[in-house]
């Protein structure tokens, strides 16, 4: 018996500043029995550097931020089988850059960070997913007055990188990497977002993703500048007796409780992406310099290094599926697969290849 799962990858593209077709869709099929993992490349999408891609939660859209200049947000239609897709909807985001995108805790909206620009879009789908207008757009350089660190790296600015929502929580956090914040967001229901806090790094850490618990307990953070893996516990706080809710300040807060190297390699680091396992009992981090993926177990005090497997050149993103890792080696051209099991990182199979690739995304 066997496993088949779709995989979109997006990344720099012929048509834009890299190698790649735009959005490629692969077929992965896994032998119950071996483990051993086939692939078969079932369509493409031409598009200008598609470097984050998102599928809709019933996997039948995938959603593309395009890293050009303006951000465009463009909405593809996937067929069952994956041999067919089709550009169904775009939309021109004010900004440049977009790196990231996220659904909003507001279900009709998509949320986008714009490197480039140093904001955060906001924007409505209809009621078939296809993004018609942006409602918000928050400024981070309205904030660079308390710990913006462009002055000491030439960052040109605030960066954000990435949007997450918080399990257990209303918010939406933000890791700005020229900032040296993760700023916190809480979006209305009429899908704007609003400033609620945000959590203190020290300078020159430069956060780039994070990924929370299933109660946002802990957040872990990949600092790009400095290499390390930031881990922020949350504290509860009681509101204030007699105040109007509005006036109650945060209900959560997050501190930085611990910083360790992301790599054991000599030389210098910029950590891309990370995750948590299935189990969390462990967090996955792709390392750029190095090329490696690191496997950091987390059952102690803190994150603890065990494992770390070399990988294609600056891998910038990987997902995972069942113990399968795959990792996206932008300028290996190629997708890395790796397969997990307890502390073990491993090879599983021979590298597939994929040039320019950025972004992968297993359809649910």
């Amino acid at each position: 018996m066997t496993t088949t799962a779709l995989i979109a990858a997006g990344g720099y593209s012929r048509s834009g500043t890299g190698r790649g077709p735009g959005i490629e869709l692969l077929g992965l099929t896994i032998d119950a029995a071996t483990g051993a993992p086939a692939v078969e490349r079932l369509a493409e999408v031409d598009l200008p550097d598609p470097s984050f891609v998102l599928w809709s939660r019933d996997g039948t859209l995938l959603h593309a931020v395009l890293e050009g200049d303006p951000t465009l947000v463009v909405a593809v239609r996937v067929s069952a089988d994956g041999r067919e897709a089709e550009v169904i909807g775009d939309l021109a985001v004010d900004g440049t850059g977009g790196c990231h995108l996220s659904r909003g805790t507001e279900p009709s909206t998509l949320i986008i960070a714009q490197y480039g620009a140093g904001t955060v879009a906001t924007v409505r789908l209809d009621e078939a997913g296809i993004p018609i207008e942006q409602i918000d757009l928050d400024d981070h350089r309205d904030l660079r007055d308390s710990g913006e660190n462009s002055t000491e790296h030439g960052l040109g600015g605030p960066h954000p990188h990435q949007v997450v929502a918080l399990p257990g929580t209303p918010l939406l956090a933000v890791p700005d990497l020229g900032l040296d914040r993760v700023l916190l967001y809480r979006q209305d229901v009429a899908g704007m977002i609003d400033l609620a806090g945000e959590i203190p790094l020290s300078r020159g850490s430069g956060p780039r993703h994070l990924v929370a618990d299933h109660e946002s307990d802990q957040l872990h953070i990949s600092c790009e500048l400095s290499g390390m893996i930031a881990t922020a516990a949350r504290s509860r706080t009681v509101p204030q007796r007699g105040l109007p809710s509005a006036m109650e300040g945060p209900a959560h807060r997050w501190s930085v409780r611990s910083m360790i190297p992301a790599s054991g390699r000599d030389g210098a680091n910029a950590p891309s992406h990370l995750e948590l396992t299935a189990d969390e009992s462990a967090l996955v981090v792709a390392n750029r310099g190095p090329d490696t993926v690191s496997l950091l177990s987390l059952s102690a005090m803190r994150p603890l290094l065990v494992t770390e497997v070399a990988v294609g050149a600056h891998p910038r993103h990987f997902t995972q599926l069942g113990d399968l890792v795959l990792v996206a080696a932008q300028e290996g051209d190629r997708i890395d697969v790796l397969r997990r099991r307890g502390e073990e990182l491993t090879v599983a199979a021979e590298p597939i290849p994929a040039p320019s690739v950025a972004c992968l995304a297993v359809r649910p």
